[in-house]
């Protein structure tokens, strides 16, 4: 598989999103590996870390879909279908309460995390 995205919090994780849909989150800078995961069938086009390193924002390219994972719970928080093409870009606000996400249908979506 193919490396698609990368996103660290405060240098302490490091997750990676790669083309057969699958992440791998590394605890850092000892690079140990916390979990690796398959969220989907579609390659993963980017990733983010909330505020508090919590929650992964993970972007579902041809599904358009919106997926945040808990971590330590190994939970889902969110798993949407926003987007009617690939979803391209996922960023967290500064204080963690929205997700921001565009894609080819030229759509700029607000999430709550709340």
């Amino acid at each position: 598989a193919k490396l698609n995205c990368a996103a660290m919090y405060k240098n302490e994780l490091l997750v990676l999103g790669y083309s057969n849909g699958v992440f791998s989150l590394y605890e850092m800078p000892s690079g140990t590996m916390l979990q690796t995961l398959s969220v989907s069938q579609h390659e993963l086009r980017t990733t983010a870390i909330n505020c508090t390193g919590e929650w992964l924002a993970l972007a579902s390219a041809k599904l358009g879909q919106l997926i945040v994972w808990e971590w330590q719970s190994e939970t889902y928080v969110l798993k949407q279908q926003g987007h009617f093409y690939d979803l391209n870009v996922a960023a967290y606000s500064p204080d963690g309460q929205l997700i921001v996400t565009g894609g080819d249908d030229s759509k700029v979506k607000l999430w709550s995390t709340s």
